[in-house]
C-alpha cells in the first residue's frame, strides 16, 4: 500500500511539474547582418564590411511563464555585437558591442494581463515604435527615421531606468505611457523624461500621436518632441506619413526644428520595394536644413532570410551636416557644412533572423 501510495505521489509530481513546464517558456532568438556598404560625404569615400544595416546584429533571451488568472510575468534581454568583427584594437564598448553595451538594448521585466501591460528597465520610446511601423526600412541604419536623424531630430531611441504601461486595445484604440528617472549619465543624464501614446491599430489603418518631454541637467528641457503618424495599407502599395516638430527651451542650446516624412513599400512576390522621402527643417529658417532620399529592395529568401540592396542620399543647407548612418557605419571624412553638401550611402547585405 504504502509502495502503491510513493508511486502515486511521484507520478503526480512528475505530473505537475510537466504542467508547470508546459507554462513557462524560455527562447532564445538573434539576428546576423552584415553587408557591404560605401559612403561618401563630399570630402572621400570609404569602403566597408557593414553590421545590422537592414537589422541590428543582436543576441537576446525572452520568455514568460504563467502565473493563473489570466496574468502572466515576461522578460526580454537584448545585446548587440559585431557581426564583422570589433574595431582593431578596440577596448571600449560601443567598439566591442556595435551598439550601448554587453545587454544594453532591451533590458525589461514586466506583467500583462487583461488590464494591460506594465513592464520596467530599458526599452524603446513609445514614438520611436511608432517610427518602426511607419518606416519600411524598420529604422535602419540608412533610414531617415534610424542612425542619419533627419526625420526623428532628436527622439531618443531608448529609455533607461524607465517604467511603462499599455493599454489593452479597444476596437483598435490604445493608449501608453513611460516615465524615465532623472539618473542618467553622460550624454543621456536627465531629471527625468515621460512620453505619452495615443492610437489606433486596427485592420490596414494604423495612426500614433506621440509627446515626448525630457529634462536635461539644471530642468532645462532638453526635448520637447510631437508626433504624429501614421499608414494604411492598400495591398498593393502600403503608404506612411509623419510630422514631427521639437521645441525645446532656448536656454538649452537646441534647436526648434520641424520633420516631414513619406514613406511607401509595394510588394511583388518575395521582393518588396522601399522608397522614402524626407524633411528637416528649422523654424528660424525659411529653407530646409536636410532633404533625404531612400530606395531599396528586400528579397526574401526564406522566412527567416532576406536579401537587401539600399541607396540613401541627404543633401544638406545652411549649417547643417546630417550624414547617412551618421551614427553607425559611417566613417567617411566629412565635408565642410554648406548649401548642397551632401552624404550618400550605397549597401548590399544578408539579413538572418534564428
Amino acid at each position: 500500500m504504502n509502495k502503491q501510495l510513493a508511486i502515486m505521489t511521484i507520478a503526480l509530481g512528475l505530473g505537475l511539474s510537466a504542467v508547470a513546464h508546459a507554462q513557462s517558456s524560455v527562447q532564445l532568438y538573434g539576428t546576423v547582418d552584415l553587408g557591404i556598404e560605401h559612403f561618401n560625404n563630399g570630402a572621400g569615400s570609404v569602403n566597408k564590411l557593414g553590421n545590422g544595416i537592414l537589422n541590428p546584429s543582436v543576441i537576446g533571451l525572452k520568455g514568460q511563464e504563467d502565473l493563473g488568472g489570466g496574468t502572466s510575468v515576461f522578460f526580454q534581454t537584448e545585446t548587440s555585437f559585431c557581426a564583422n568583427g570589433a574595431a582593431p584594437g578596440a577596448t571600449n564598448a560601443s567598439a566591442q558591442f556595435c551598439g550601448p553595451g554587453f545587454m544594453g538594448r532591451t533590458s525589461i521585466v514586466g506583467l500583462k494581463g487583461d488590464y494591460g501591460t506594465f513592464q520596467m528597465g530599458r526599452m524603446f520610446t513609445l514614438s520611436n515604435g511608432d517610427f518602426y511601423v511607419i518606416d519600411p526600412l524598420h529604422s535602419d541604419s540608412l533610414s531617415p527615421f534610424g542612425n542619419t536623424n533627419v526625420a526623428t531630430i532628436g527622439e531618443p531611441v531608448w529609455y533607461s531606468q524607465a517604467i511603462a504601461y499599455y493599454s489593452p486595445s479597444l476596437n483598435g484604440f490604445n493608449a501608453a505611457a513611460m516615465y524615465q528617472f532623472g539618473d542618467g549619465i553622460g550624454l543621456n543624464k536627465t531629471t527625468g523624461a515621460y512620453n505619452l501614446h495615443l492610437g489606433y491599430a486596427q485592420g490596414p489603418l494604423f495612426i500614433g500621436l506621440d509627446y515626448e518631454n525630457q529634462k536635461g541637467p539644471n530642468d532645462v528641457t532638453a526635448l520637447k518632441h510631437t508626433m504624429l503618424a501614421a499608414a494604411y495599407d492598400f495591398k498593393v502599395v502600403r503608404i506612411g506619413a509623419y510630422v514631427a516638430r521639437n521645441r525645446p527651451d532656448p536656454s538649452s542650446g537646441n534647436p526648434s526644428l520641424n520633420a516631414y516624412a513619406v514613406t511607401a513599400s509595394v510588394p511583388y512576390g518575395a521582393a518588396t520595394f522601399i522608397g522614402e522621402f524626407a524633411l528637416q527643417s528649422d523654424k528660424t529658417i525659411a529653407r530646409p536644413n536636410t532633404r533625404m532620399v531612400n530606395l531599396g529592395v528586400r528579397y526574401a529568401l526564406s522566412k527567416r532570410t532576406s536579401l537587401y540592396a539600399m541607396y540613401a542620399r541627404a543633401t544638406n543647407y545652411h549649417y547643417f551636416v546630417n550624414e547617412v548612418d551618421a551614427f553607425g557605419n559611417n566613417n567617411a571624412p566629412t565635408a565642410a557644412s554648406g548649401s548642397g553638401a551632401a552624404s550618400t550611402g550605397i549597401a548590399l547585405g544578408l539579413s538572418m533572423n534564428f
